[in-house]
């Protein structure tokens, strides 16, 4: 099946994929909306963040002014909005002054952003909780993965042998990506680094509007932050762990990649791993961060059991491959269309 057989278009929006290069830094709504959107030129035209009102449906990543404008926009000319909820109020905590003040704001505009959907996406049925009981959505609301390109994210020698000549790496190493923020658990990993000398902490991602953001007093001697890089599949090959220390995720898009290519992850126990990471079968679960440590120190000691929770893990994330993901949405598409 290819696009010339179908007439149905959607125009995905993502105030990420439009202004990321005015430094608002890689986040799972950004990887999201770029690789739905690839994915599903298989199944529908696709546009992107188009301002024209010439499609058939409009599937909103985005959280912002430029997304609101546009599907105002579109209720005006009856087309269906479909919005995928990337965040909540629950995603405020990035180390800006007043981030208190600002979760309420943030909360109240969010509220009357999802109130434009005809439909919403959650990725997890923890974020689905959240979103009908904080943000108060009366829509339906169906969970869907945002979804990971296996085939991409694979763990590649050639890589891990580059990045770590290029960054001096000779020991084992524990990786993080994401954001540096408190929220991520930015600071416990530094203090991880602190205690565990042996090995190399390596912290891959941007921090998000950095002149506003406090400058972090990091551990530089066993501490890599490369900040953001191109392909982060080299970061993932060049690891042996994947530790996630976070507080809170709408899904966790990262422990999949980390899966996906090879890596054992050990993440906090959080409502949101729920039923999908099982500790002990495809994780590790740490209930402080003493057991993160502990974790560590625990797969580097028994590599039998760093063995089984890669093949699990594997295992586990072709659940959540793109393709699949990619058919769900098309499925819903339909559907939702057979009522305008």
């Amino acid at each position: 099946m290819n696009n010339g057989q179908l007439g149905l278009k959607v125009n995905f929006l993502s105030d990420y994929v439009k202004f990321g290069k005015y430094g608002i830094g890689i986040n799972g709504a950004w990887v999201a909306a770029q690789n739905q959107a690839e994915a599903m030129k298989k199944h529908v035209h696709v546009r992107i963040n188009s301002s024209k009102m010439d499609c058939d449906l409009i599937h909103s990543h985005g959280n912002f002014l430029y997304s609101y404008r546009i599907m105002r926009k579109a209720l005006k000319s009856n087309i269906p909005i479909i919005i995928t909820a990337h965040q909540t109020n629950r995603d405020t905590d990035i180390d800006f002054l007043f981030e208190r003040s600002l979760a309420e704001v943030v909360k109240q505009y969010i509220i009357r952003y999802l109130q434009l959907a005809d439909l919403i996406i959650c990725p997890t049925e923890n974020s689905a909780k959240l979103v009908r009981e904080e943000l108060e959505a009366i829509q339906t609301i169906k969970v869907i993965s945002n979804g990971v390109d296996t085939n991409l994210f694979q763990k590649d020698e050639q890589k891990r042998e580059k990045f770590r000549k290029h960054y001096c790496i000779t020991n084992s190493t524990i990786l993080s990506v994401g954001m540096p923020t408190s929220r991520k658990g930015f600071r416990d990993f530094v203090g991880f680094s602190k205690k565990m000398k042996n090995a190399t902490f390596l912290w891959v991602g941007k921090r998000i509007f950095p002149i506003l953001q406090p400058d972090n007093i990091v551990n530089t001697q066993n501490l890599i932050m490369p900040g953001y890089i191109e392909d982060i599949c080299e970061a993932y090959s060049a690891a042996d762990v994947f530790c996630f220390p976070s507080y809170y995720e709408g899904e966790g898009l990262a422990v999949l990649e980390a899966m996906s290519c090879g890596l054992p992850v050990i993440i906090r126990d959080l409502p949101v791993f729920e039923k999908r990471f099982i500790d002990g079968k495809n994780c590790l679960k740490a209930q402080n961060n003493k057991q993160f440590m502990q974790h560590i120190s625990y797969l580097h000691d028994n590599p039998d059991e760093k063995k089984k929770l890669i093949k699990n893990g594997y295992e586990t994330v072709k659940n959540y491959d793109i393709r699949l993901v990619a058919q769900k949405l098309y499925t819903l598409y339909k559907k939702l269309l057979s009522y305008f």
